[in-house]
């Protein structure tokens, strides 16, 4: 036995030999199954079938075992149980083979016992240089290649349809449950792989491959978790560079509800917050639903350089149009405003004010539906504001659809037909509908939700801007000692950190009595800001731990001790560290800023409305760190708040000084990443001249 280089994903996805270990004519088994499908779809390659109990199968030899082949298999798929995987994985590498595929569950799936085994089983063929494929997969389905090595019966049908479209999935039922659906809706695909369980060859190793393959423009993924965060962020730039728009939906959107009691910032930036905001950096279109996906792979297959901000709705039924343009809306999808040449040409066909966006068919004033559907789909496709055509279909005389849908083919065959989509959302009284639209390759959804969320995933992808690389701005650390930090920082000592970086913090001081704290007024000067200092009162407002406008020595010590008495009404037995005097900072505005460490992805930073905002205008950003300040602004202006930040009735607000603090958060972020750490400003308050951190807390956890 000699260990060998390991080989890529793209050196092993289309075999001159596969060899299925457990197979049979038995189609209540995965490998009849299997090996049945291998056979049926035309395999050019040599095909071993390993049976001890068989001479032939489907009269094709059979070998009792992988050792007496007559030649190395360059694939092997192992469906047999778990507890045969391992003397199996040990014979293919005796076998010479370069790659092998585990249908069988029962490994990491099934907890540490099995995960233990997976490690041993990977470790086993790495030693002979071999790849794995799953385990816990359902294997691949090449269609290019006429490969099949899947047993699901939705491939019993007699040819696979081919569309350049690759996909890869972390999960076998859905793989084939979306090749069916897509195939019955006029769409196909290059290859499908299941990635399983991912011991060896993980996702972004078939992304590589599929932004190599030359049959595949564009790629899918559905993802349950990513397992190397750098090679994602690597791959992803890789298929920008390619011009291969890569989709994906990611399962756990609702696990960033994790958090912590310490403050904001876990919650808002949760796990999936921050793969949105990779994603959003490298240009992956993440998308919220499998079926608008793959209506939307479809439609940029087609049209690869295309990009839409404004759509041209057509339909026989006013009420239909009339949701869709709200829908649009809504997914921020703008409808066309028709220039005065293309009004002409429709005000022919229409009465007055009929041949508006949405274009109601029903209300045409021309009987001939053919005459006007040709006459809509040339003027669309000559109009300069409109990018997309959007075909909403509600129950009519079939004559006026089937006039859309030559109309559209027509079109298409002068070779200037801008991206048209048609959306059903009919049950079978459109099936016929459906058979024309496939036969004129025409893209289609069966639902408007569908199609709308396909479009504004694609008005998505037009509005990508790669990130800046970021400068680090003069006295923003970075500084010693972080090692030293106390695992949790009180207000003080974190706005005291803050300062460092050059974020502007308001002034303050602890006071442990009343005296220190009338004193300390005195310093600072009226009004004044009081505040509980506790490590077990985190949101100090609802527990009665801020008072405000306080205006002289009484009212300071009276405030002092009123806020003792709401601490231990509100946490029984909590610590108090003091009472914090602080200078009243007013503004106009209240934001958060927060950063933390992501186990994946690294330091982040989080912002958006702070204060009570954070309950009432739940939007955010999240970004890794560190940020350029040109990011900030952008993602800034994303966010209602944005607006507010660059003025509101001739009032404008200290948007830079805004800018400038998240970058230097960005920083400390930056500088923490050796942490565990959790940062939350809140609030920064935004005036006309400047910006105040008026709260802030530091958790850092053990150094990685």
């Amino acid at each position: 036995m000699t260990s060998t280089a390991l080989l890529p994903a793209s050196r092993l996805l289309n075999p001159r030999s596969v060899a299925v270990v457990g197979a049979s004519e038995d189609q209540t088994k995965f490998g009849g199954r299997l090996f049945r499908m291998l056979l049926k779809h035309n395999y050019q390659g040599q095909v071993y079938p390993v049976n001890p109990s068989r001479a032939t199968l489907f009269d094709v030899k059979a070998y009792p075992s992988l050792d007496v082949l007559p030649e190395s298999p360059e694939m092997v798929v192992l469906v047999l149980p778990s507890t045969m995987i391992k003397d199996q994985v040990k014979a293919a590498g005796e076998a010479g083979a370069q790659c092998v595929i585990i249908i069988s569950s029962g490994f990491s799936d099934a907890g540490d016992e099995g995960a233990r085994l997976e490690s041993e089983i990977v470790a086993l063929a790495h030693s002979y240089g071999m790849r794995l494929i799953g385990p816990n997969c359902l294997g691949l389905i090449s269609a290019v290649n006429n490969l099949v090595l899947c047993s699901s019966p939705i491939l019993a049908k007699d040819v696979l349809p081919v569309r350049p479209v690759g996909f890869i999935s972390q999960s076998g039922a859905l793989m084939t449950t979306y090749f069916d659906r897509t195939w019955t809706t006029g769409g196909g695909f290059t290859h499908g792989i299941s990635v399983g369980n991912q011991a060896d060859l993980e996702l972004c190793d078939f992304v590589d491959f599929l932004i190599d393959d030359q049959h595949t423009q564009v790629i899918c993924a559905y993802i349950e978790g990513i397992k190397d965060p750098e090679a994602f962020r690597q791959v992803a730039r890789r298929a920008r560079q390619a011009g291969k728009p890569w989709l994906a939906v990611k399962a756990g959107r609702s696990s960033a509800g994790s958090a912590a009691a310490f403050s904001h910032t876990a919650s808002v930036a949760g796990d999936h917050a921050v793969f949105a905001s990779v994603c959003r950096d490298e240009g992956v279109t993440l998308v919220d639903d499998m079926g608008a996906m793959f209506v939307l792979a479809g439609l940029l297959a087609e049209h690869p350089t295309a990009q839409i901000s404004n759509v041209a709705i057509v339909t026989p039924s006013g009420g239909g149009g009339a949701l869709a343009a709200d829908a649009l809306a809504e997914s921020g999808v703008a409808l066309s405003a028709f220039s005065t040449a293309t009004n002409q040409q429709l005000r022919a066909h229409f009465p007055d004010g009929q041949g508006n966006n949405p274009i109601d068919f029903g209300a045409r004033t021309t009987a001939d539906s053919a005459t006007v559907a040709k006459a809509i789909i040339q003027a669309l496709n000559n109009d300069a504001g409109t990018d997309m055509i959007f075909v909403t279909v509600a129950m009519c005389p079939p004559e006026w659809t089937n006039a859309l849908v030559q109309a559209v083919a027509d079109q298409r065959d002068t070779g200037k037909c801008k991206p048209v989509l048609f959306a059903l959302d009919a049950g079978v009284a459109s099936n016929a509908l459906r058979e024309k639209l496939e036969s004129h390759r025409i893209s289609y959804a069966n639902s408007t939700a569908e199609a709308v969320k396909a479009m504004g995933a694609w008005t998505q992808r037009a509005n990508f801007i790669s990130r800046s690389e970021p400068k680090r701005p003069e006295d923003c650390g970075p500084i010693l000692g972080f090692a030293q930090l106390k695992n949790e920082l009180n207000e003080e000592e974190s706005k005291a950190l803050l300062a460092k970086y050059g974020l502007p913090v308001a002034a303050g001081k602890i006071a442990i009595d009343q005296d220190q704290a009338a004193q300390a007024g005195e310093q600072l000067g009226y009004p004044l800001v009081m505040k509980i200092m506790s490590p077990d009162i985190v949101h100090k407002t609802e527990a009665g731990g801020v008072m405000l406008n306080i205006r002289n020595q009484d009212e300071v010590r009276r405030a002092y001790d009123q806020l003792l008495v709401n601490a231990e009404k509100a946490v029984p037995g909590a610590r108090i560290d003091g009472v914090s005097v602080q200078q009243m900072a007013s503004g106009d505005l209240e934001l958060i800023v927060g950063a933390k460490l992501d186990v994946q992805f690294g330091p982040v930073v989080v912002f958006g409305g702070g204060g009570i905002l954070v309950e009432l205008l739940p939007e955010r950003v999240v970004a890794c760190a560190p940020l350029h300040p040109d990011d900030v602004r952008r993602l800034l202006s994303t966010l209602s708040v944005g607006t507010i930040l660059q003025g509101y009735r001739g009032r404008g607000l200290d948007m830079e000084g805004v800018v400038d603090a998240i970058v230097r958060a960005s920083w400390l972020a930056h500088d923490l990443a050796d942490h565990d750490f959790e940062l939350d400003i809140n609030p920064l308050i935004v005036a006309s001249q400047r910006c105040y951190a008026v709260d802030a807390r530091l958790k850092t956890g053990n150094e990685h």
